[in-house]
């Protein structure tokens, strides 16, 4: 099986890294040198953390976008059992964590998550965090005989790259390891307002009447 390299060692260690590079893709399938067996490599997570320790750990962000995500209720449901439309305070609070392509979990004390957002915010200006929360009290207006409730698109940001990682020792039989197609997903903490904040209603049903009317 072929290496899958990016780019050439610096020159004091050429001779030394030539032929020892090896690429982690996405789904954590591993391409490394034909005389290494799936046994002989790490983790997808094995090599994030290592992170911490390697001589080199550098994201290479790739690309970077906007988006909303999906619309979902935040808070409880308003009941209106009057016979007038009445006003009704609702409390929510949402919290948007990050999550990515290999389902590890990400918090801000990772030195790997340290230096993703490094990399996103050198190349394309913007910030990251691991978890946002936000806090927030909405009166809405329930007409007679209805329940309200409100729904919430949070603004979200997506990065993606690939993480470069140097061993001054062979760490799994190569000093170079490579993560690629590293995808993330979070909080637009530099432009929050391009979510929403809706309001909805619908008429009770008999069972809502049943449960909260009487």
């Amino acid at each position: 099986m072929a290496f899958a390299r990016r780019k050439s060692a610096s020159p004091k260690r050429t001779l030394r890294t030539a032929g020892a590079v090896a690429a982690l893709t996405l789904g954590a399938s591993l391409m490394a040198a034909p005389q290494a067996s799936a046994a002989d490599s790490p983790t997808t997570k094995e090599l994030l953390d290592a992170c911490s320790w390697a001589d080199l750990c550098q994201f290479h962000a790739t690309d970077y976008w906007t988006y909303t995500g999906p619309n979902h209720q935040v808070g409880s449901i308003a009941y209106n059992c009057a016979s007038q439309t009445n006003q009704h305070r609702i409390d929510w609070q949402d919290t948007t964590g990050s999550t990515n392509t290999f389902g590890i979990s990400i918090s801000a004390e990772y030195k790997w998550f340290e230096v993703f957002t490094v990399g996103v915010s050198t190349t394309y200006s913007h910030s990251w965090e691991a978890s946002h929360s936000d806090t927030e009290s909405n009166t809405v207006n329930v007409p007679a005989g209805y329940k309200g409730w409100i729904e919430r698109g949070t603004a979200k940001q997506q990065a993606k790259g690939w993480y470069e990682i140097h061993f001054g020792k062979r760490y799994y039989g190569h000093y170079i390891w490579y993560v690629n197609n590293y995808q993330s997903s979070g909080f637009n903490k530099d432009n929050p307002n391009s979510g929403y904040v809706n309001f909805k209603d619908a008429p009770m049903t008999s069972g809502d009447r049943s449960a909260h009317c009487n």
